[in-house]
C-alpha cells in the first residue's frame, strides 16, 4: 500500500515551519532540531536540518517563489554552510556537502518527496548529452572523454546519448529522462535542437506523429565502461536511477568486455583489480555478471595463484578503440533504429536463438560448464 505524503515527511522528519529556517538564531535551531543520544557529535541533527531546508526550499518555490536555478553547491554555500554554522555544527573532517546531496537523493528516491527540477536546481552535466528523435536507443559512457566520441554516434545515428562522468548523479538521470519524455516524431523538438548535432534533414520522417515518447517502450543502452567492478558499479547506477524514472524496459549491450581485444592486447592492457575485505563483495558479484556472459577471453582476466588465491584483472575503457566501438555498434544497435515494438521483438527473438546456440556451442567445448575456482579468496593487491 502506498504512504500517504504526510506519513512519507514523517519518516524522514521533516514538517512545515512558518519561520526561514537558514535566517534563524542559534538556540532556535539547536532547540528546533535537537540531536539525539547521550553525546552528539553535533548540537543538531545535521541531517534532519538539511531534510528541512531542503524541503522549505521546495514549499517555497511550489507557493510561487522563483525557482533556485543555480547548482547544488551553490545552494550549499548559501543556505547550508551557514546554517550549520550558526548552530555549531559546521564540521572540519566530515564532506557535508556529500552529506546534503545524499540526504536530496534519499528525499528523491526513497522518501519520495520531490523532484530536482521542483526546486530549479541547475545540472552541472547539463552539456554532456544529446537527444535523438531514436531517443530510446541510448550510448552511454562512465568517462566525459568519450562525449566527443558519442557526439559522434549522435549525429551519425539520431541516437540519444549521455557522458556520466564517474558515478551518475539522480538529478542528472532525472533531466535526461525529461527530455526524452518531450522527444516527439517528425521533427526536432526544441529540446532536441538545444542538444543536437545532426541536421533537421535528417530526422526520420517515418517516426512522424505528434505523441510523445512512451517510457514503457524498450529501451537500448550501449555501455562504454571500465570493464571492472566500479565501472560496473557506475553502469549499474545508471539503469537504476532510469528505472526509478520509470525506464524499466532496458536491453543493455557492454561494448567493453574482454572478447573486444585479442589474446596479446588483453594481456598488455589488462590491470589488477584492487581486493582486500572492502572489496571481496564487489568483485565477487562482478565476477559472477560477468561469467554468465560467457566471454570467450574471460580466462585471460582471471588468474589462480599457486597459493590458491584468485586475482582478477580488468580492462579501461580506452583500451578498446573508438572504430572498433563503432564496427560494434554497427552490428548491434543499427538494425534496432527506427523499429516499431513488433519488429524490435523479432530482433530479439532472433538474437535470443543465436545466443541459445552460442550457449550450446559454449557448453560443449567446454565440458565442465564455467571454469570451477577454489573457495574465494583474492589476492590483496591495489591497481595504481
Amino acid at each position: 500500500m502506498t504512504s500517504s505524503l504526510g506519513e512519507r515527511l514523517r519518516k524522514a522528519g521533516i514538517r512545515h515551519y512558518d519561520e526561514l529556517i537558514h535566517d534563524q538564531p542559534k538556540d532556535w535551531l539547536i532547540k528546533t532540531f535537537k540531536a539525539e543520544g547521550a553525546k552528539p557529535e553535533y548540537p543538531v541533527n545535521v541531517s534532519r536540518l538539511m531534510r528541512n531546508l531542503v524541503w522549505q526550499m521546495k514549499e517555497r518555490v511550489a507557493a510561487g517563489e522563483k525557482e533556485f536555478n543555480e547548482l547544488i553547491r551553490t545552494y550549499w554555500y548559501m543556505y547550508v554552510k551557514p546554517t550549520l554554522a550558526r548552530a555549531d555544527s559546521l564540521s572540519a573532517d566530515t564532506d557535508q556537502y556529500d552529506q546534503l546531496t545524499e540526504n536530496i537523493v534519499n528525499m528523491v528516491k526513497t522518501f519520495r518527496l520531490l523532484a530536482y527540477k521542483d526546486i530549479g536546481f541547475r545540472d552541472e552535466n547539463e552539456t554532456n548529452k544529446r537527444i535523438g528523435v531514436n531517443a530510446n536507443i541510448i550510448p552511454f559512457s562512465e568517462k566525459l572523454g568519450h562525449f566527443k566520441y558519442l557526439s559522434e554516434i549522435h549525429k551519425q545515428y539520431n541516437v540519444s546519448a549521455i557522458a556520466l562522468g564517474g558515478q551518475p548523479s539522480v538529478m542528472n538521470v532525472e533531466y535526461f529522462v525529461d527530455d526524452l519524455k518531450k522527444v516527439k516524431g517528425g521533427g526536432p523538438s526544441p529540446v532536441q535542437l538545444r542538444y543536437t548535432d545532426a541536421p533537421v534533414a535528417a530526422y526520420n520522417p517515418a517516426a512522424a506523429g505528434s505523441s510523445k515518447l512512451n517510457l514503457k517502450r524498450s529501451f537500448y543502452l550501449y555501455s562504454i565502461v571500465d570493464y571492472d567492478p566500479s565501472g560496473w558499479i557506475i553502469r549499474d547506477a545508471f539503469i537504476n536511477n532510469l528505472r526509478h524514472y520509470k525506464i524499466k524496459n532496458t536491453k543493455v549491450h557492454d561494448l567493453i568486455n574482454p572478447d573486444m581485444l585479442s589474446v596479446e592486447e588483453i594481456m598488455l592492457a589488462r590491470y589488477p583489480i584492487k581486493a582486500g575485505p572492502d572489496m571481496e563483495a564487489k568483485n565477487k558479484k562482478w565476477l559472477a555478471d560477468v561469467e554468465l556472459r560467457h566471454y570467450k577471453n574471460q580466462k585471460y582476466l582471471v588468474e589462480t595463484l599457486p597459493n590458491g588465491k584468485v586475482k582478477l584483472y580488468g580492462l579501461e575503457a580506452e583500451a578498446v578503440s573508438t572504430a572498433r566501438l563503432s564496427a560494434k555498434l554497427k552490428e548491434v544497435m543499427v538494425p534496432v533504429l527506427g523499429g516499431n515494438e513488433a519488429a524490435l521483438k523479432i530482433y530479439e527473438m532472433k538474437n535470443l536463438n543465436q545466443a541459445i546456440k552460442d550457449l550450446i556451442i559454449f557448453k560443449l567445448t567446454h565440458p565442465n560448464g564455467r571454469k570451477k575456482f577454489p573457495p574465494w579468496t583474492p589476492e590483496t593487491t591495489h591497481a595504481d
